[in-house]
């Protein structure tokens, strides 16, 4: 009796954990090819267009030699190969797949060979994980699909990270997550949280696919679903019942298994990119900021972020608990020489940042730089969440839209969440800038 109480409790939480989330990042109220064409877009013009730039030559070739094929390949060939992967998901190949192939093979290939090159370095990880719970070494791809791989995803339903975690499954699987560190955002901790998820899910299911489902939609959502389509199990039967919002996921998944299966006969290759992949890892047990880190040893700022994504104001709180910090390779043995200098640089950034966290969330200020007309004024660096304009913002700080324009240089009010503005304001606050020692250090 005990037993069954238990399970039956269990089986509530994890509804509660799973509903509603796996909603699309940043404010997308669909997710369907349209918008997956644009968020291969933001991923290859945005974020990695940079690490792209040395390796454009190599890159273009690769795909000139491949178009070709790609023009040959009727949609007869496509079927058949779908129908002949061996694949524990059972999605099939119909118009709706057919979209999201589109999309992957035709419309925007150089974005989703590019999905391939994070997918080389994260996936493998993944499978490591997924070893230990047996789970499908196939379901390690759906980052790819729901995050582009960016542990910084996150939506307006309140998921995050590399898998989009409700706040409420983290917590229910023992995540870290509070104002300072989000392990949502973490890839191991975070994915060894999937795994777990996806194994409960399939001891209710005993399915797959629909273990999948529940995944991205819920299992209050597939639970009704399968009620709505008279005890149908199948994903199509189902389909018409699941929220518009989150449905296309799988399809767009089951397309993306179809490119990793079979893009070296297509010619398609992962691109080649500077990427930080490689790191170090050292252990920190006082209170450090990411900027002391970068000044010190001179690591962009961007890369300390993309290998520490799990700090959310940049800052390890290693005074309260044992912090990992992430470096480039060769950097680890650099930070354990000069790691007084690294912790004594300015290190009243720390308090301001937890200062101005308070009274500006998602901004942290750092000592006065030079910028014309911004003498005697706190540079401010601010995160753009949801909900966030420009009008906002600038009237948050005391200072013209003009002016973030201008310091930004935006050529348009338009933001996107994780969008990080400068911001030179002279609106006081209990924070110091970095730089001015405070009287009394916490």
């Amino acid at each position: 009796m005990y037993r069954k109480i238990t399970c039956l409790l269990f089986s509530v939480l994890l509804t509660f954990a799973g509903y509603s989330r796996g909603h699309i990042n940043l404010d997308s109220v669909f997710f369907n090819p349209s918008y997956f064409q644009l968020q291969l877009d933001s991923l290859y013009w945005g974020h990695f267009r940079q690490a792209l730039k040395g390796y454009d030559q190599e890159n273009n070739l690769m795909l000139a030699t491949a178009l070709p094929g790609l023009r040959a390949l009727s949609e007869t060939e496509i079927s058949r190969q779908v129908g002949e992967m061996n694949s524990v998901i059972n999605v099939g190949y119909n118009q709706k797949v057919k979209d999201f192939i589109d999309v992957l093979l035709f419309k925007r290939p150089e974005a989703s060979c590019l999905l391939l090159t994070l997918a080389d370095h994260y996936v493998p990880l993944f499978q490591s994980v997924f070893d230990k719970y047996h789970v499908p070494h196939e379901l390690a791809y759906l980052p790819s699909v729901i995050s582009a791989f960016n542990p910084g995803s996150s939506s307006v339903y309140g998921s995050s990270g590399i898998w989009n975690i409700m706040y409420i499954s983290g917590k229910l699987y023992k995540l870290e997550i509070n104002s300072m560190v989000d392990e949502r955002r973490n890839y191991e901790k975070s994915t060894d949280a999937a795994a777990r998820q996806f194994k409960d899910f399939y001891s209710i299911y005993q399915d797959w696919t629909l273990a999948l489902t529940a995944f991205v939609a819920g299992p209050a959502v597939v639970n009704k679903a399968i009620r709505r389509a008279n005890g149908k199990r199948d994903f199509w039967s189902l389909y018409p019942f699941l929220p518009a919002e989150t449905r296309d996921y799988m399809p767009a998944y089951m397309a993306m298994t179809y490119f990793v299966n079979y893009h070296d006969a297509l010619k398609l290759k992962p691109l080649q990119a500077d990427l930080p992949f490689a790191s170090d890892t050292v252990s920190i047990t006082k209170e450090l900021h990411l900027r002391q880190v970068s000044k010190v040893l001179d690591i962009p700022m961007d890369i300390l972020r993309e290998l520490n994504p799990q700090y959310k104001h940049d800052i390890l709180p290693g005074s309260t608990k044992r912090c990992v910090l992430n470096l480039p390779i060769s950097y680890g043995d650099k930070f354990r020489t000069l790691k007084d200098s690294i912790y004594n640089y300015k290190d009243s950034v720390v308090l301001a940042t937890r200062q101005s966290a308070t009274l500006f969330p998602g901004s942290y200020i750092v000592q006065n730089e030079t910028h014309t007309g911004t003498q005697h004024k706190n540079t401010v660096y601010y995160t753009v969440k949801s909900g966030d304009n420009l009008g906002a913002i600038a009237s948050k700080f005391h200072v013209t839209v003009t002016d973030l324009k201008t310091w930004n240089h935006l050529k348009s009010t338009s933001l996107r969440v994780g969008q990080q503005l400068i911001i030179y304001s002279a609106y006081r606050t209990n924070a110091q800038p970095a730089g001015h020692s405070p009287a009394t250090k916490k």
